[in-house]
């Protein structure tokens, strides 16, 4: 991020606290060189706070919600109390994956014998603009290497795709559903094992899990890298588990999870 990028109200922001005073905190926004922001004691925590040091204290790590941005000041009002412990994790996640893609592109640039700053310069806005972020570029070129290197052109492209594939996993989706299966054969239990064993992923990347949940439930879960994949791949596998079924004389049904 550039200095003269500015976070909006309610946008929430990650900072190390520099100072502590009695009526509030003051920190330095580390995704938003040269800006700080001013938690007054009242948004420190919930309830009443009579020592403000037994919540937060200088040289630490928070995550805050923006309430105020003031107009040519490089202060903002913000609050921790307004932050809830799984946004506080997803947010010092997302930062500490930035960081790491920033170190990446470096190594990218040091491969490709060019100048770390240019490169930063010339890709990292147009990156962010279609995946979100520097990481989720990285994990975007390990999940389809394929259409990103025809998406993207430039000497860094192919060296990028190769160091998120040595360097980044994959983040990973899991969806299913729960079979409903009966058979009124003599052997309609092995007709049903059958059935059950006919789903393989089409994916090298997918994986396709069925367990008993007690007769006549079969719970199926699919993991993929993403919810599209996924959900072509539970398809498929559910269309063929009743087809199946149907052919060895059984009936079943199946309702997603």
């Amino acid at each position: 991020m550039s200095p003269l990028d500015v976070p909006e109200d309610g946008d929430y922001i990650i900072g190390r606290v520099i100072e502590v005073k009695d009526f509030g905190a003051n920190l330095d926004l580390l995704e938003y060189p040269g800006r700080k922001a001013f938690v007054h004691i009242s948004e420190v925590a919930s309830g009443w706070v009579k020592y403000i040091r037994d919540f937060i204290r200088e040289g630490q790590m928070v995550v805050a919600k923006v309430t105020k941005v003031k107009k040519g000041s490089k202060i903002i009002d913000a609050s921790v109390r307004q932050v809830s412990g799984h946004r506080k994790k997803e947010k010092i996640r997302a930062w500490k994956n930035e960081q790491r893609a920033s170190k990446l592109l470096e190594l990218v640039a040091k491969n490709i014998k060019a100048d770390y700053d240019i490169l930063r310069e010339e890709i990292r806005d147009d990156l962010i603009n279609d995946y979100e972020t520097l990481y989720g570029a990285f994990e975007e070129s390990v999940i389809n290497s394929d259409d990103f290197e025809k998406k993207w052109k430039g000497p860094w492209v192919s060296e990028f795709i190769k160091v998120g594939i040595e360097n980044v996993t994959p983040p990973f989706v899991t969806i299913g559903g729960m079979f409903s299966l009966t058979s009124e054969k003599e052997d309609g239990v092995e007709g049903i094992k059958t059935s059950l064993m006919g789903p393989q992923a089409a994916h090298d990347d997918t994986k396709i899990t069925i367990a008993s949940d007690g007769a006549p439930n079969y719970r199926i879960l699919v993991k993929a890298p993403n919810y599209k994949q996924a959900e072509e791949e539970l398809k498929s596998s559910v269309d063929l588990v009743l087809k199946m079924l149907k052919k060895e004389g059984g009936n079943g049904s199946f309702e997603r999870a």
